[in-house]
């Protein structure tokens, strides 16, 4: 019995990890961004982070055309993230940043999605990820 519940477990574990491990941007950028805007970082993974401090990640892009650049909308799915961005034109040359904050109030892996829509694409949004593992909370001692 022992070793069929210490198989199931493994099993489990192993697709848990194969799924986390599956979930990865592709490289490629094929929106119509391509060519107008360079993205620094579109994936960022905090490391171990302590349960209930939250994280800031900032990710970056230039504006590489001819025109501003203009961040029209900057969403997540999830309440636990927080997003700061300019709602300022990028102009040509210049870089922005949005900062994304992740609560850190569930113990465990996470992997949060951020989608950004610009001007030169509206329709299609660019992912961008925030990864990272968050402690156990601690419990508190009871002093006996």
């Amino acid at each position: 019995m022992k070793k069929i519940i210490c198989f199931v477990s493994c099993a489990i574990a192993l697709m848990i990890g194969t799924t986390l491990l599956g979930q990865t941007l592709k490289a490629v950028d094929d929106t119509q961004n391509a060519g107008k805007v360079e993205w620094f970082n579109r994936s960022e993974n905090t490391g171990k982070v302590p349960f209930g401090t939250p994280v800031t990640r900032e990710f970056r892009m230039k504006n590489i055309s001819r025109e501003n650049l203009l961040l029209l909308q900057v969403r997540t799915t999830c309440h636990c993230v927080s997003l700061e961005w300019s709602r300022e034109p990028i102009p040509p040359g210049e870089t922005g940043v949005i900062r994304a904050t992740y609560d850190a109030q569930r113990e465990g892996d996470f992997y949060k999605v951020i989608a950004v829509n610009t001007n030169f694409d509206p329709n299609q949004s660019v992912p961008f990820a925030l990864t990272g593992k968050v402690d156990k909370k601690l419990e508190a001692s009871t002093g006996h």
